[in-house]
């Protein structure tokens, strides 16, 4: 590793779903961790997104097309930085589409690439938007590539100088932030955003327990014909937390009893900080949880292997210690 090396972080968008927040701090305590005399800097791929919806006039609201983003600061592109890193669910040719041209700016600027802890979103997972996904990847040269699920890394392990089948980088949270402790009885946590919440008797939780309702965006584009159901499920329960900082939702996590979800990073919070957690969704990123021995997740509540969850973590740390 060099004497001094600026790391960028290519994250954001956590008002929007503040798992993101979790891959961010998780990646850049990893890299911290892995090359500890690099200055680790965090930039927001969020106001590319927005121009692309307040940019875009009636004629877009109506059609469903994409507004401009020229008037878009790029900072990730403007940073004097040896290494660009981007994580999460970046692989997918709409992403891309909307973000890669800041990254080739970066590399032209003389940054080099790091995939680190990523995967494919929800639709991305067949043959047709791997090969767009690689078209891209090839322009990128990236000069690092780690995974967060087997069937990733299978798609893409020969894109870059250095590939790794890693893990999700959530799952390094419960190390970038200490926890601030509760004065309450033992709580479960419930955080339903695709769908109305189960009934609780269905879920396992005792009616006498204390519930914390969490959700991971401040807002949510309801179905039509749900509309005044899930406003009324999202917004007006009982001890609801919607809120834009990351760490009170940590804070939660890390104390939860128990954490029943449709949101893939509460479950990966709640495990990173030794609890049990159950996924109630079926995607496709669940593939990250089998990845560290936890497929089961879906199936009911499971207890997280910390010692070997903390085998893969140090194993991931050491591959990018080296490579820095």
């Amino acid at each position: 590793m060099e004497d001094s090396i600026t790391i960028v972080q290519h994250g954001g968008g956590w008002i929007s779903n503040i798992g993101n927040a979790f891959i961010d701090y998780g990646s850049m305590y990893s890299l911290g961790q892995a090359a500890p005399e690099a200055d680790v800097h965090l930039t927001s791929s969020f106001g590319r997104w927005i121009s692309t919806q307040m940019n875009r006039g009636l004629r877009g609201v109506v059609f469903g097309s994409l507004g401009h983003i020229d008037n878009a600061f790029n900072q990730v592109g403007s940073a004097d930085a040896d290494y660009i890193v981007q994580s999460g669910t970046c692989l997918s040719d709409h992403w891309m589409q909307l973000h890669g041209d800041v990254l080739l700016e970066a590399k032209d600027r003389g940054a080099e690439l790091l995939l680190y802890g990523v995967g494919m979103t929800d639709d991305t997972y067949n043959e047709a938007e791997i090969e767009k996904t690689r078209e891209w990847l090839e322009r990128l040269e990236p000069y690092a590539f780690v995974s967060r699920d087997e069937r990733t890394y299978e798609a893409f392990d020969d894109v870059a100088d250095h590939s790794y089948n890693g893990i999700d980088c959530g799952f390094f949270s419960n190390h970038s932030h200490d926890p601030m402790p509760f004065d309450l009885d033992e709580y479960v946590v419930v955080n339903f955003d695709k769908r109305p919440e189960p009934d609780l008797a269905e879920l396992g939780i005792h009616p006498d327990e204390t519930v914390i309702r969490t959700h991971h965006s401040f807002w949510f584009d309801f179905p039509f014909t749900q509309y005044r159901e899930m406003h009324n499920e999202y917004y007006n329960r009982d001890n609801v937390l919607i809120s834009d900082v990351p760490t009170e939702y940590l804070d939660v996590y890390a104390g939860s009893a128990a954490t029943y979800s449709d949101r893939v990073h509460a479950c990966v919070a709640t495990l990173a900080y030794g609890h049990p957690a159950h996924l109630s969704h079926s995607t496709p990123r669940a593939l990250l949880f089998e990845r560290v021995g936890m497929g089961d997740i879906t199936q009911g509540l499971i207890e997280p292997d910390l010692e070997d969850l903390m085998e893969e973590k140090q194993a991931q740390i050491d591959f990018m210690s080296e490579i820095l």
